[in-house]
């Protein structure tokens, strides 16, 4: 299956974004093992390219290396999961309080840090909110027609752009990396109302960010953020 990515980023950067997904979605599982020739005849990409983005993802922790085998993903426990959502609130909340409560003032004063125009200051919530509410809208696209490893990589592409545009680059990053890690495709065969009601959260949170509203926006990005809380307790069965 060949994926497209921005031209601007490298051959690593690109063919880790592929797997990124690809793990997000759940195209690749705990149980197998991969070898690099293989990932990449998989997913339609250069092999050198992704040997590189595998060790970069056993360094980060999400995979680990097999001797003399491949790669495998490293298998997440349900206390890894909660330990793992409770840091990504951490960074969630304040990045959407950022957005919500963000004057032109605020975020000129950002951009300048950032070596940005200060003109372009007072656009820059709404490019925030124009680019969320369209990944928002993406992932209520992807559930409602039930392409689920669809809404996996659309929803995780939310939260990136809400961490980029609240916090900056690097809270993305490492919301990412644990996000990757989280794995939470693993219920999908109790997630599709659950998936649904997740999904429509979006948009709402986008409005609340739209509006101002902080506290209400910090509230519903939490709920968001736990929402395999909502599958029954017998769904692991």
């Amino acid at each position: 299956m060949e994926r497209v990515r921005p031209q601007a980023e490298s051959l690593r950067e690109q063919a880790l974004g592929i797997i990124r997904d690809a793990i997000t979605s759940g195209e690749l599982a705990e149980d197998r093992i991969y070898s690099a020739a293989g990932l990449a005849k998989q997913l339609g990409i250069s092999l050198s390219p992704v040997r590189e983005a595998m060790m970069a993802l056993v360094t980060e922790g999400t995979v680990e290396a097999v001797p003399n085998r491949g790669f495998r993903l490293v298998t997440i426990t349900e206390a890894d999961l909660e330990e793992i959502i409770a840091i990504r609130v951490l960074l969630a909340v304040p990045a959407a309080r950022s957005l919500a409560e963000a004057g032109s003032e605020d975020i000129v004063g950002r951009n300048q840090r950032a070596g940005e125009d200060a003109a372009s200051g007072s656009a820059t919530k709404a490019v925030a909110v124009t680019r969320l509410r369209g990944l928002a809208e993406a992932t209520v696209t992807a559930v409602e027609a039930g392409d689920y490893a669809e809404f996996y990589t659309q929803d995780r592409r939310f939260h990136e752009a809400l961490l980029e545009h609240g916090l900056g680059g690097r809270a993305a990053a490492i919301s990412l990396r644990l996000r990757d890690q989280s794995r939470l495709y693993r219920r999908q065969d109790q997630i599709g109302a659950i998936a649904e009601d997740s999904a429509r959260e979006l948009p709402k949170i986008v409005d609340l960010i739209e509006s101002g509203n902080a506290a209400e926006a910090a509230e519903l990005v939490t709920s968001n953020l736990y929402f395999f809380k909502r599958v029954p307790a017998d769904a692991d069965g």
